[in-house]
């Protein structure tokens, strides 16, 4: 069952739910019945309602709206990156698949607020803004490394095969999560071929 807490001045509804099963459409349908037009606001989680939808729905959509630079310093593993303010998402937002559930998290809420309501307008009928952006995500962040295209890749492969594997001065924890995950493969790769 959801309620929600509609704050005009900001044109902002904030849900509050006790499962990771209602909809928006159902949030929007009890805004109506209250006499609020509902798709003219966005739809707020906290960053642990949001963490529990992830782990509830593996592989829900997290778009990461900020521009690329600061994506790639840390972001949510496993999010996408349409930045709003240079119009990459509105540009790209037909890439997105309408159906499910969309996650949308910056670092200025006005940013993703506005990202979801963009997206709201054209279609997607599940979409939810984190309050408080990345700064107040308090799980495993994940930073972009250099592009690698396949040629690197492949001459990455080939010098780590032949390196030996104890050596230390290559960070294996780049993200501070304890585990060696694949952002953390992909440094090493580079660190060791001498490609980055």
């Amino acid at each position: 069952m959801a309620s929600a807490a509609v704050d005009l001045a900001n044109d902002n509804a904030k849900t509050v739910f006790d499962d990771t099963k209602t909809s928006v459409e159902e949030m929007k349908s009890a805004l109506a019945d209250g006499g609020y037009p509902a798709e003219s606001f966005s739809f707020v989680i906290t960053p642990q309602e949001a963490k529990d939808m992830i782990d509830a729905q593996p592989g829900m959509i997290i778009l990461d709206v900020r521009e690329a630079n600061e994506f790639c310093d840390e972001h949510i593993l496993s999010s996408l990156n349409y930045p709003w303010i240079s119009g990459v998402l509105e540009e790209r937002y037909g890439e997105i698949s309408v159906s499910g559930d969309i996650l949308v998290v910056s670092q200025i809420e006005n940013q993703s607020r506005d990202a979801a309501k963009f997206l709201g307008a054209n279609g997607f009928t599940s979409v939810y803004e984190i309050i408080g952006g990345i700064s107040d995500w308090k799980w495993a962040r994940v930073a972009c490394c250099q592009d690698l295209g396949l040629e690197s890749a492949i001459s990455a492969l080939q010098v780590m095969v032949s390196v030996h594997s104890d050596n230390t001065d290559i960070p294996r924890d780049i993200n501070g999560d304890g585990q060696t995950g694949l952002a953390e493969a992909i440094c090493i790769m580079q660190a060791i071929s001498g490609l980055r």
